[in-house]
């Protein structure tokens, strides 16, 4: 089997697209422009620089006071190799075109792209590319599944990416990516605002051989099918006033999409989350109602982290009562944060229990952009 890098592309078991590690090349990085003989020499070169790369990763994440900008930094330069790496790849391939090495290097060419937000499309050129010259390869299953994952992450291109993952599905059907294409696919549903269909997906996946004895698997696709359940659904209604005093009911949120978060300041988990929604009041903070909704422990408590993190917040925050009856916490049976949910401008719920990695895209379907 020709040499090749890591496939990074494969996801845990029924999640979906999980963004590879960014990669700047080291100050001995290769010269893009520089010739390689043999794809051999190319994939050597670019691969003990990505080994000194992980293993500078490796020890920042073994010290126990590390800063997350020393992350970045280490990240940066892995996405600043994954680019040079590509322009090498590109530039072998281009410059030999019957060269006995092209399968493994197309088959690089198009991981390493898919790897690169801005080089998606690229990807999806590189795969139809590779499915074109070595249709015979062991590769193939492989390129056909980058392929629809990095259709399903390009926004606009929803019905090329379910037609690609329906694709992968029919000729890999046991394949150990077919369960992440088939939660992507459903997932690319629900980008189409397809919701029905989404749901016979799930229910036709909850009775398969491969979920049915799985209590775990069984159980998230059921969760999966609630939420859809609420699609739809009138916003449950409140009256709750903010930090500075200023009332806010869900009636005075129609006319536009809005967004809910909860969440609770103590939560790491919910801490990560923030970066999301910030992007999102950045975006279309003009065009959407943004409402974060906090469950920490006392009032006061939210208000102190508050005033230490004057930039978290941009929006109007309320405090709930987590353990208070009655309240939209208990109305929308909120157990887990952070959470999100979606209401469309007539106060309809749009989606509910948001993943942060969906948000955006949400937002712009809701928004028009």
């Amino acid at each position: 089997m020709p040499r090749t890098l890591i496939l990074s592309v494969i996801l845990l078991a029924l999640c979906c697209v999980v963004p590879a590690i960014a990669q700047q090349a080291p100050d001995n990085a290769a010269d893009e422009t520089k010739a390689y003989a043999t794809y051999d020499k190319l994939f050597d070169d670019f691969q003990a620089q990505r080994d000194v790369l992980l293993t500078k990763m490796d020890r920042l994440r073994e010290q126990e006071n590390v800063k997350p900008e020393q992350l970045k930094a280490v990240e940066d330069e892995m996405k600043a190799l994954d680019n040079k790496y590509a322009t090498a790849l590109d530039t072998y391939i281009q410059g030999h075109p019957k060269a006995d090495d092209l399968m493994p290097a197309r088959f690089e060419l198009t991981v390493t792209y898919s790897r690169l937000d801005d080089k998606l499309e690229k990807a999806v050129t590189a795969a139809d590319d590779f499915i074109k010259n070595h249709a015979d390869s062991e590769l193939l299953g492989d390129v056909y599944f980058v392929k629809g994952q990095t259709l399903f992450r390009i926004q606009g291109r929803e019905k090329e990416a379910l037609a690609a993952l329906d694709l992968f599905i029919e000729k890999y059907p046991d394949r150990q990516d077919a369960d992440p294409a088939r939660m992507m696919r459903i997932r690319t549903l629900m980008f189409m605002n397809r919701p029905g269909d989404a749901k016979k997906s799930l229910e036709a996946l909850i009775k398969s051989d491969r979920v049915k004895d799985d209590k775990d698997a069984k159980a998230f696709l059921q969760g999966q099918l609630e939420n859809i359940d609420w699609i739809g659904r009138e916003l449950p209604a409140f009256t709750q006033p903010d930090l500075k005093g200023d009332v806010h009911k869900a009636d005075d949120l129609k006319g536009k999409p809005t967004l809910l978060l909860f969440w609770d300041s103590n939560s790491s988990a919910c801490l990560g989350e923030l970066p999301f929604v910030q992007e999102a009041y950045k975006r279309y903070g003009e065009k959407m109602n943004f409402l974060g909704v906090s469950v920490n422990e006392s009032k006061p408590a939210l208000e102190q982290w508050l005033d230490r993190n004057p930039d978290a917040m941009k929006f109007p925050t309320v405090w709930i009562d987590r353990d208070a009856e009655n309240t939209l916490v208990k109305k929308l049976d909120v157990t887990l944060i952070p959470f999100l949910v979606l209401v469309d401008a007539t106060g309809k719920i749009y989606r509910y229990d948001v993943r942060s990695d969906d948000m955006l895209r949400y937002a712009a379907n809701l928004t028009g952009e």
